[in-house]
């Protein structure tokens, strides 16, 4: 599976609107009371992070409370529930009315599930994150921080959903100006699936500054420069594949 991975500037899916330094304050837009307080208590005890030092945290229960606090308060960061079991509106209905009210301020959606559809659509609308919500404890530390300087961050399951899209949409295999050697094909989707150099090493047995090496040569005939831009542009080129489970 692809690592929990930060989407880097690409036209038309990362968010326009430029985010503060640091995140002030914070609405927390779910119908599930328990969930929210369980949410704030974790976000109560994380204050003195740096990226996460909430002045202030807001909660909504409806679709209406969440667009009337936005309005009100304009939150640096709304986490918005993707299913509104009690109004039967969708988290991304909400992100549209948001957007049409010109709230200024950033939106992660976070769902019960990873459907890639909707991870793709939320992605497109300028969502700044899509995160399970048995996962997001685990992850919202990275997220805060990716959030404030403006990336867009997926986590793990939400990743290969969104590259498996996006392959679909964007794919089709092109050749390179050098084609990639076998071994830089073996750790190129050795890449995709979230190893790490060290993995990469241990399971093709070799030393981590071969991997280091190869990783070089895989940058240089993409012609980007980091794990991130070479996994999308290897989706892109359809140079790799993606686990359909």
């Amino acid at each position: 599976m692809v690592m929990p991975s930060v989407i880097e500037a690409y036209p038309g899916l990362t968010p326009q609107v430029s985010g503060p330094k640091r995140f002030r304050s914070l609405l927390i837009a779910d119908d599930d009371s328990q969930y929210r307080q369980g949410l704030r208590a974790f976000l109560e005890l994380s204050r003195q992070s740096s990226s996460a030092w909430f002045q202030q945290i807001y909660e909504a229960s409806s679709s209406s409370d969440c667009i009337d606090m936005a309005i009100a308060h304009r939150p640096d960061l709304i986490l918005l529930d993707l299913e509104f079991l009690d109004d039967e509106v969708s988290g991304l209905e909400i992100f549209e009315k948001l957007k049409a009210v010109s709230y200024p301020g950033k939106v992660a959606i976070i769902s019960g599930h990873s459907s890639a559809g909707e991870i793709f659509k939320a992605i497109k609308l300028g969502a700044c994150g899509y995160l399970l919500k048995d996962q997001l404890v685990a992850h919202l530390p990275a997220a805060l921080s990716a959030w404030v300087e403006n990336r867009v961050y997926l986590g793990t399951e939400a990743a290969t959903r969104f590259f498996q899209v996006f392959q679909s949409k964007y794919g089709g295999r092109t050749a390179l100006i050098e084609p990639l050697t076998p071994r830089e094909n073996e750790v190129l989707q050795l890449l995709v699936e979230g190893a790490s150099n060290q993995s990469i090493a241990k399971r093709l047995y070799v030393t981590t500054a071969t991997v280091k090496a190869h990783l070089t040569a895989i940058f240089n005939k993409l012609q980007v420069t980091s794990r991130t831009q070479a996994l999308i542009k290897a989706v892109k080129l359809g140079l790799v594949r993606l686990d359909e489970e």
